[in-house]
């Protein structure tokens, strides 16, 4: 799971006075949170995610959004349809690539909250999406939208797929091989001090793995299926100490340790979605496919 906002009235206040041609997605005078109307909108959203059983919000509903968020903003209308669209092309998509129709409308989260600006914590970390007990995921920053800025579609997919991981392991189990693997390298609040390269050190594809099993599995998960070759690469082949400076091979030595623990957690992964009915090399190849990535 990725995070979470206080909601401040001043903001509110703010909001309300600054945005004016996006009035029906704010809160009224008599009502922060606004009361949910079956738009044109609405029917277009339903249209697309009916077949799933989802239902895709862009509102402000007081019970969706967590207490401890803050400086967020709703999404810009016109821009509501396309991001559901975008996650149905390359989410939904390759998922379906990777199992079946029915095994996604089984496991899919039954609500998705699009929210237009960027999240944080209390703590001021910012908040890239957020999962709830596998029925609602949140993506945050949907007024960036731009289907031609890699940097935003590949920080909406990490979101996609990353919580959608949380939902297999909570819907099926989490694997015990998995966590076995490395069970002392986890630091609850360490993680976000370490490097890429300390996080590869203990096995880990990114910081943020290290902060849990089950986050170590997700990040695992969204980080093969989204990242071109080029990251994998880094990441997952070990590298060659020839040519190095002395005070260059320990750490490349280290590196390729972790590399090696990354290649058996990854192995494992493809093992245990195998048994449940997910391919995931499969679900990277359409996704790869759909970017424009060919391999």
């Amino acid at each position: 799971m990725k995070t979470k906002i206080f909601f401040a009235l001043l903001f509110v206040v703010s909001v309300l006075t600054g945005c004016s041609d996006n009035d029906s997605l704010l809160p009224s005078e008599e009502e922060l949170f606004p009361t949910k109307t079956n738009t044109e909108l609405d029917k277009q959203l339903n249209e697309l995610f009916r077949p799933y059983n989802t239902i895709v919000e862009y509102r402000y509903i007081k019970n969706l959004i967590p207490d401890d968020w803050y400086y967020i903003y709703p999404v810009e209308e016109e821009l509501v349809v396309p991001m559901a669209e975008f996650l149905k092309a390359y989410w939904i998509g390759p998922l379906e690539a990777g199992s079946s129709r029915e095994f996604v409308v089984k496991n899919f989260p039954r609500m998705i909250l699009l929210i237009g600006s960027s999240a944080y914590n209390m703590d001021g970390t910012r908040v890239t999406g957020q999962a709830e007990g596998g029925t609602l995921i949140r993506f945050t920053e949907v007024n960036d939208y731009n289907i031609e800025k890699e940097k935003w579609i590949s920080g909406q997919l990490e979101t996609a797929f990353h919580e959608y991981a949380h939902i297999l392991h909570q819907t099926f189990g989490f694997p015990d091989d998995y966590r076995d693997i490395t069970p002392d390298s986890y630091t609850k609040g360490g993680w976000k001090s370490l490097k890429l390269k300390d996080a590869i050190k203990l096995g880990m594809v990114s910081n943020y793995a290290c902060s849990a099993p089950e986050e170590d599995f997700a990040e695992l998960f969204y980080f093969w299926i989204v990242s071109p070759y080029a990251d994998l690469e880094y990441v997952f082949n070990e590298q060659p100490t020839g040519g190095l400076k002395p005070s260059q091979v320990q750490d490349v030595v280290e590196m390729n340790a972790g590399r090696r623990i990354i290649q058996k957690k990854l192995l494992t992964m493809e093992k245990y979605l195998q048994r449940i009915g997910v391919d995931l090399q499969n679900i990277r190849n359409d996704l790869q496919h759909r970017l424009g990535h060919e391999e």
